[in-house]
């Protein structure tokens, strides 16, 4: 099911994308890209990038006496703006990126726990290109949101007690980050941050946070005393791509 949703999302994106390079009419032909011509041209309505980077992600919950720390993972994909006005440098940036999330929660020796998670992500954001006194160097501030699925991950419980769940010769109980029970391997959020590009040079720092609840109806908790049942990813990333 996940492959099949993966796939319609992947076909849409292309779907976009072709619509967004001739919006006034329907493309007779499929033209060629010149990629030497696009890779001099800092001033192109349309641009497709290429991204990678670092997040510092964590998942945040309510507890006492938890030590809640951020875990670092990876970050990395395409994306393809498109600007929406004529007359402003406001784009519209959309792509597809897989996010490397999770945290190290600690309440104690017995409550020792490490999410991992793995996403793809979908965002969309507007993105105003600020030009400033530096040729070909602009700051572009952005807003918007993003859809993310979940591709796997493994969550690990350390001290586990060996009554209750199957451990393995270190102590430690493993489970799927999202399988039944866990977490939910569907997430819908706010991103903002701020870009900095040089000519086709492209370095950005954002940070995003998910709205909906990530724990599902039958989640267990951490073992935490007063667990409120809400929990909620948050990534501090920072990116360096090519536009072209």
């Amino acid at each position: 099911m996940r492959t099949h949703i993966i796939s319609g999302i992947i076909v849409c994106l292309l779907s976009i994308t072709g619509f967004a390079q001739n919006p006034n009419q329907m493309p007779r032909k499929a033209s060629k890209i010149n990629l030497s011509e696009r890779w001099g041209n800092y001033e192109r309505r349309q641009y497709f990038g290429v991204r990678f980077g670092m997040n510092v992600s964590q998942v945040m919950f309510y507890g006492p006496d938890v030590n809640n720390s951020s875990r670092l993972g990876l970050n990395g994909g395409i994306v393809a703006g498109f600007m929406l006005a004529k007359t402003a440098p406001i784009f519209l940036e959309t792509g597809l990126l897989y996010q490397g999330k999770g945290a190290y929660i600690n309440g104690g020796k017995k409550n020792e726990v490490t999410i991992r998670a793995h996403f793809f992500e979908i965002p969309f954001i507007l993105k105003y290109k600020i030009q400033t006194n530096i040729d070909d160097f602009k700051i572009q501030p952005f807003l918007g949101g993003f859809m993310a699925i979940g591709l796997g991950g493994e969550t690990r419980f350390y001290d586990a007690d060996p009554n209750l769940y199957p451990v393995d010769s270190r102590g430690r109980y493993k489970r799927g980050t999202f399988s039944d029970g866990a977490l939910r391997g569907f997430d819908i959020g706010l991103k903002m941050g701020c870009g900095m590009s040089y000519k086709n040079f492209y370095f950005e720092l954002s940070y995003s946070i998910g709205i909906m609840n990530a724990a599902q109806k039958e989640f267990e908790d951490f073992g935490f005393d007063s667990f409120d049942n809400s929990i909620h990813n948050g990534t501090f990333a920072t990116t360096l791509g090519l536009d072209f």
